[in-house]
């Protein structure tokens, strides 16, 4: 089978128009998100279902039913798309574009065939030999204007065990489909039998409280204390990264509750760059992926300009437009993808003076207004409702290309005084003249 290689050649004048495991720590306070960040205020009258359909796509597209599930650790040839700085997760939504022949060719032979393409990143010229399965839910085989439309959705991580190509850019590889590890409650073998009538899954702080005092009579046979254990115990870290998620929540977003597709979902909502996606998508197992997404969550961060490391915002002003999540993958009518994060407030961009457009709008009722840094990086988009009744009023999207993790301590304190600036502004919406 064959495929191509797209890299985003065309982005550059487009936008001018260690493998160290990460231990949580050992702590008994029960802190909630409003401990880490302040919480926004809103009314949203924005139905979040919308972007989560990718309706710019076009209307009629065919639908395909049933699902294909490939066996765990089975070796198999597939085709590759190959896309700059592309990571994707299971249980992630891809939209695409696609104008290229051969990349066109390929996809009509994954619908005829099993609808399962590979998707792989390409990291500053280097293909990473690890990718995610994904299968077309949906297509448009019209050739328009907006060109080849599709729909997949990722389903299982693979490694990449040789490569195949055949002709300029077409790629298929030799594959192994990556097992999920999912581990039971590491004090399962240790336990008092007779408490087990006591015993149910935790799903709030209340019932995990009440896990801890039983799990602190299991750990009295063992070397460890109860709160080393509790590091690898699956579903309490799913408890911990919920708290720091209800706002999203609340405001909408459709979370989770399997562990493993929690620590999917939040890696593929998360500003991260790309060789920390990379590293998430390499474990094999939930608990060390929640673990690394817990470390990232309970400090306080800022995002900062990706080249001239300028201050843009803060994580707490991060909301969700998408019932996926607060950041997800979007496409342009040129086939490039962009992950994007939504946030309220923003500083230090500089808004085009094109007049704002509804042409391929991937939040329905919002018009799009391309939006830069001072040092002249594409960063994303503002949008602004077009119809009165839309709350909120307006919000960024921006890339998470763009953007630059960065956490707040003794080395953030320079950034102190262009914080509470921001802070104190009293625009929704703030940007540079």
């Amino acid at each position: 089978m064959n495929f191509v290689m797209e890299t985003d050649e065309s982005s550059a004048s487009e936008e001018n128009n260690s493998d160290a495991s990460y231990i949580v720590e050992a702590s008994d306070s029960d802190e909630t998100i409003e401990d880490v960040v302040s919480l926004p205020s809103t009314d949203s009258t924005f139905d979040l279902t919308l972007p989560a359909t990718h309706s710019y796509l076009g209307n009629n597209l065919e639908e395909l039913r049933g699902r294909t599930i490939l066996d765990d650790g089975i070796y198999m040839n597939l085709p590759l798309l190959v896309k700059q700085s592309v990571i994707l997760f299971p249980g992630q939504t891809l939209p695409l574009t696609v104008h290229g022949r051969d990349t066109i060719e390929m996809l009509q032979k994954c619908i005829d065939k099993d609808r399962t393409f590979g998707v792989v990143c390409l990291d500053r010229d280097k293909m990473i030999p690890i990718g995610t399965t994904a299968e077309i839910y949906q297509y448009k085989s019209e050739i328009q204007s907006y060109g080849f439309r599709v729909k997949a959705k990722g389903r299982q991580r693979f490694k990449i065990l040789r490569l195949i190509q055949k002709g300029s850019g077409k790629i298929s590889a030799d594959v192994k489909i990556l097992p999920e590890i999912s581990l039971g409650p590491p004090l399962f073998d240790e336990r008092l039998v007779s408490l087990d009538r006591l015993r149910t899954p935790p799903t709030n702080k209340h019932q995990a409280k009440r896990r801890q005092i039983l799990e602190r009579y299991d750990a009295v046979a063992t070397p460890w204390p109860s709160w080393v254990y509790r590091q690898y115990d699956s579903r309490i870290l799913a408890i911990r990264i919920r708290q720091f998620l209800q706002y999203i929540e609340t405001q909408g977003s459709s979370i989770p509750e399997d562990t493993t597709e929690l620590s999917f979902w939040v890696a593929q909502n998360l500003p991260l760059d790309d060789s920390e996606r990379i590293l998430l998508l390499a474990y094999n197992c939930a608990i060390p992926r929640l673990q690394w997404e817990i470390k990232y969550l309970v400090k306080d961060r800022v995002f900062t300009c990706s080249q001239c490391n300028e201050f843009i915002g803060k994580q707490s002003d991060i909301f969700p437009m998408s019932k996926e999540g607060p950041q997800n993958a979007y496409c342009n009518p040129a086939g490039i993808i962009h992950d994007t994060v939504t946030l309220y407030k923003a500083q230090g961009l500089v808004l085009s003076r094109e007049e704002p457009c509804t042409d391929f709008s991937w939040f329905p009722g919002y018009a799009w207004t391309i939006a830069s840094c001072n040092c002249g990086v594409h960063m994303g988009w503002k949008f602004t409702a077009v119809q009165s009744d839309l709350r909120p009023v307006a919000f960024w999207g921006l890339t998470r290309k763009s953007l630059r993790s960065k956490k707040l301590g003794a080395k953030g304190q320079h950034w102190k005084s262009r914080i509470q600036r921001y802070n104190n502004s009293d625009d929704f919406l703030t940007w540079s003249e």
